[in-house]
């Protein structure tokens, strides 16, 4: 038997006699918050003896603990609608009114219900290590109020939000993006007292790598010490109760599956036909940097503009084992997704659903005796069906808007039309049309390139571009490139809200079809930084002069370095350029990131770093010793 433990962020794996545990347990959850409760609960009612262990001394992690009490969009149906009930019932009895599911009740919900079921909870406990015999996770140590302790387990559920038991197993995972291997932005919610009761606010505060103590830390400390947080004055009506303790982290590690829910196959219609939930939500991504984000992403929220429209996301099991490993489930916002699908698939309704359906799914492999990649799917999906947390009538696939789709429809059929796309396509609404005519390809190539050249429909020509590009038609560049010159200012009305302007989407796509033609222009204007003036219409995500300069300086930044990725004679002019402008001593970026429109957060670091990084992948590293600024090797 080998015990497995992190120790300086490397994992350390030793052998040990083969002893028998002293405690033996049939599953063990690590981690009682969002989907760790609901997973502990749902094995413990089919009657398997159940331990919880949890870092904090409540249940509910992110629910009641982190002050997250409303829900943006998931899926329904489940467990958690009953606790949810519940919780509301109470809350009929005296309780202060509260805006939400009342956290502090659903920890007390929460607990008597893992109570009456058997669970043995422990709080205020850490994992430090798990056990292994070859592959398979056989239990867990960990150190709390008696020391150090263990436990062996027939299934092991890593409910820790991070993987962190799948990590101390040696699995593997990925975290981040792939310009910078930075994830979504974290909150801090605040508790307040207003005329109508208790009530919850957050607001983004910056990034957190929450695998890493110093970051976590950092984070802590510099978000609760916000104006928006300390105020100099409150009023009667507007009454700070406290700072939540535990931070809103949107991201972080994620495991590598059996099965990896990929946002680019979701696009190709190739995910899973044997789902246990499915998510809900649009891709609510809070960074404001989207030039850094991948072409997948970009396509959808950049050249479309389809931020605010929702799908359903099927999740089979296998997203919830790690690759390799046996004994071990994983529920939560770290199974097997990419950065692109997680900004979907994290929605509180649904992780609940994740760890109910890890909970059942280990109680199913214990008492049909298998390996849980090979439990029956049919019997499990019966399980699953019965409580509400799978239901079919939740696949919904693209919800689009009223008045988004030119026929009015909102079900999940993408326009197949050509007379409905150059309805959509002319419209103030376009990106259904846009992305319909991606999906169509050589099908709609022809009228696409028609309506490119039809002078007396200006919207339809620009949009038409859009799509052409969208399909690799370089036929586009030259309406693109004149989008780009005159920065056109157009911001469409597809989603309800965060839609991109049109000039710097055509910067995207000019960098995606890798023109070098632009690449002067580009340079050109991000040295122009006087000259720019915010007309976006959008005040949400943009609200200053200075953050309508960031988009087009990071989109064309990101374009110069796509350009030059497969343009090796391009290279030389935009390493010199990029050094000199980023690399200057004054050279300075921020934003503000939701849902504030006057806290500024400071970008600078991010985009020298960025750069440093393409530059180096080029082998162009004495460019960056040009620079005055240390920062810019991002030393």
């Amino acid at each position: 038997m080998k015990q497995s433990y992190r120790l300086d962020q490397n994992v350390v794996q030793r052998e040990q006699p083969d002893m028998p545990f002293a405690v033996m347990y049939d599953i063990i959850v690590v981690g009682l918050g969002t989907a760790g409760a609901l997973a502990a609960i749902s094995a413990a009612q089919r009657g398997h003896k159940v331990l919880g262990l949890e870092r904090l001394n409540c249940m509910g992690g992110t629910g009641t603990a982190g002050t997250v009490q409303g829900y943006y969009f998931g899926s329904k149906g489940g467990a958690y609608e009953t606790l949810d009930e519940e919780v509301a019932a109470l809350g009929q009895k005296g309780y202060t009114r509260t805006g939400g599911v009342n956290g502090e009740l659903k920890k007390y919900v929460l607990e008597r219900h893992a109570v009456e079921a058997g669970v043995t909870i422990r709080y205020e406990s850490t994992v430090v290590g798990v056990f292994l015999e070859g592959n398979k996770v056989t239990g867990v140590r960990w150190f709390g109020a008696n020391g150090m302790e263990e436990a062996g387990a027939s299934v092991v559920i890593d409910c820790t939000g991070d993987a962190e038991v799948s990590t101390m197993a040696g699995a593997a995972f990925r975290f981040g993006r792939a310009s910078d291997g930075k994830g979504q932005p974290f909150s801090n919610v605040i508790k307040r007292t207003t005329d109508t009761g208790v009530h919850q606010f957050y607001i983004d505060s910056g990034y957190v790598d929450p695998t890493d103590g110093e970051s976590v830390s950092a984070a802590i400390i510099d978000s609760a010490l916000r104006s928006t947080h300390l105020k100099e004055r409150y009023e009667a009506g507007d009454r700070l109760i406290y700072v939540a303790p535990l931070l809103g982290i949107r991201e972080g590690r994620f495991i590598d599956g059996e099965y990896n829910a990929r946002l680019a196959d979701f696009f190709a219609d190739g995910m899973t036909a044997e789902p246990v939930f499915y998510a809900y939500s649009n891709l609510d991504n809070h960074s404001k940097d989207v030039a850094l984000e991948s072409e997948t992403y970009q396509d959808w929220i950049v050249a479309a503009s389809l931020w605010g429209i929702n799908f359903s996301v099927p999740i089979p099991l296998g997203a919830m084992i790690p690759k390799g490993f046996e004994g071990l489930l994983v529920a939560g916002r770290c199974i097997a997704l990419d950065h692109d699908m997680a900004t979907c698939v994290r929605m509180k309704r649904d992780m609940q659903k994740c760890g109910e359906a890890a909970g059942i799914a280990a109680s199913l492999s214990i008492e049909r005796g298998v390996p849980l990649r090979n439990v029956p799917y049919p019997e499990l999906a019966s399980l699953l069906r019965a409580t509400g947390c799978l239901d079919e009538r939740n696949d919904v696939g693209i919800r689009a808007p009223v008045g988004v789709v030119p026929s009015g429809d909102t079900s999940h059929h993408w326009l197949t039309d050509s007379e409905l796309i150059r309805i959509g396509l002319e419209s103030d609404k376009p990106g259904i049309a846009i992305w319909s005519a991606k999906r169509l390809g050589d099908r709609i190539h022809a009228d696409l390139t028609r309506w490119l050249n039809d002078p007396g429909h200006d919207h339809l020509r620009r949009n038409s571009a859009i799509a052409l590009a969208l399909l690799g038609d370089r036929a586009a560049l030259p309406l693109l490139r004149q989008m780009a010159r005159e920065r056109d200012s157009y911001v469409p009305q597809t989603s309800r809200k965060y839609n991109q302007v049109r000039g710097y989407a055509a910067i995207y796509l000019l960098g995606k079809l890798a023109d070098t033609d632009i690449v002067p222009e580009l340079i050109a204007l991000m040295r122009d930084r006087a000259s720019f003036t915010n007309v976006s219409t959008d005040a949400e995500f943009i609200n200053s002069d200075e953050e309508y300069y960031f988009q087009y300086f990071t989109f064309s930044l990101a374009a110069l370095f796509r350009i030059g990725d497969r343009h090796e004679d391009r290279r030389k002019m935009i390493a010199e350029a990029v050094s000199d402008i980023a690399g200057h001593e004054d050279f300075s970026l921020s934003i503000t990131l939701k849902p504030s429109k006057d806290q500024q957060y400071a970008m600078t670091d991010t985009i020298r770093r960025y750069a440093a990084s393409k530059l180096q992948q080029w082998g162009m590293t004495s460019y960056l010793k040009r620079s005055p600024s240390q920062e810019m090797s991002g030393s």
